[in-house]
C-alpha cells in the first residue's frame, strides 16, 4: 500500500543527542566540582536510558526521571547533587548545542516532496520545538507531537492515537511508517500502533528486544531504497 506520512523521531535521529548529552553532565559534573571523563559520561547515558525506558514503560512519571537520575548518578560518586538544579545546567547546555545527524536536513527535504512529515518525540515540548527551529527543520513537518503535550509517550499506543488524530483522517495506520533509533520507543511504538517500523540502527546494535522492524538503515541517505 502507498505510505502517505511518515512519524520521525528528533533526538539521535535527526540530531545527535549523545554529544549534547556529554556536554550537559559534564557542565553538571564541573558544577558540582567532579572531573568529567569518558567513563563517568558514560555511566550517565546508561542511567539516562535506564530511566527513561521506565518512563517508556509508564513505570515513573517525567518528572521523576530528572528527580532520579541525577541522584542515582552522583550517588555512585558520593556526591549530594540538587536535581533542579542539574536539570537547569544540563538543559541549558542540551538546548544550546544543535548538531545535526548526518544527511538529516537532506533526507527531510527529500521526504517532504512525497509525504507528510510529523516529529514525534518523547522529548520536552519547548525544547524540542525550538531545537528544530535552530536547526533550521521545523518547516519540513506538518506538526510536532511530544509526549509533553500527548499526555501518552512512545511506545504506548495512546501516543499514536493522539498523533493519528491530527493526522488527516483519510490516512490509515498501514499508508504510515515510523523512522527512529530507539527500539524500545520507535520501534516498538510502531509495532502497538500498526504501522511500518523503519530501523535508523547508526552504531550497528542488536535487536534484542523483540521489535519487529520492516526496514532497518545504517545512515539517513539510505531511507531513498525505501521511498
Amino acid at each position: 500500500m502507498k505510505m502517505k506520512a511518515l512519524l520521525i523521531d528528533i533526538d539521535g535521529t535527526l540530531l545527535d543527542f549523545r554529544q549534547a548529552e556529554v556536554k550537559g553532565i559534564d557542565a553538571v559534573m564541573e558544577h558540582y566540582g567532579v572531573s568529567p571523563d569518558e567513563e563517568k559520561e558514560k555511566r550517565y547515558h546508561e542511567i539516562n536510558q535506564l530511566f527513561w525506558q521506565k518512563y517508556e514503560r509508564g513505570e515513573i512519571t517525567r518528572a521523576q526521571i530528572n528527580e532520579g537520575r541525577y541522584p542515582a548518578f552522583f550517588g555512585e560518586m558520593g556526591v549530594s547533587a540538587d536535581w533542579e538544579i542539574c536539570e537547569r545546567l544540563y538543559r541549558e547546555q542540551v538546548d544550546s548545542l544543535i548538531i545535526l545527524v548526518d544527511g538529516a536536513k537532506e533526507m527531510l527535504r527529500y521526504l517532504a516532496e512525497k509525504y507528510l512529515l510529523y516529529a514525534a518525540s518523547n522529548g520536552y515540548s519547548k525544547s524540542q520545538r525550538a531545537r528544530l527551529e535552530k536547526a533550521g527543520l521545523l518547516e519540513y513537518f506538518q506538526d510536532v507531537f511530544v509526549s509533553e503535550e500527548t499526555g501518552s509517550q512512545k511506545p504506548q499506543k495512546e501516543f499514536f492515537d493522539y498523533c493519528f488524530a491530527r493526522m488527516p483522517e483519510d490516512i490509515r495506520p498501514e499508508e504510515v511508517m515510523i523512522l527512529g533509533d530507539g527500539l524500545t520507543s520507535d520501534m516498538a511504538g510502531g509495532n502497538r500502533a500498526g504501522i511500518r517500523t523503519c530501523w535508523y540502527n547508526a552504531f550497528g546494535e542488536k535487536n534484542d528486544v523483540g521489535a519487529s522492524i520492516d526496514y532497518e538503515i545504517r545512515h539517513l541517505y539510505e531511507i531513498r531504497k525505501i521511498l
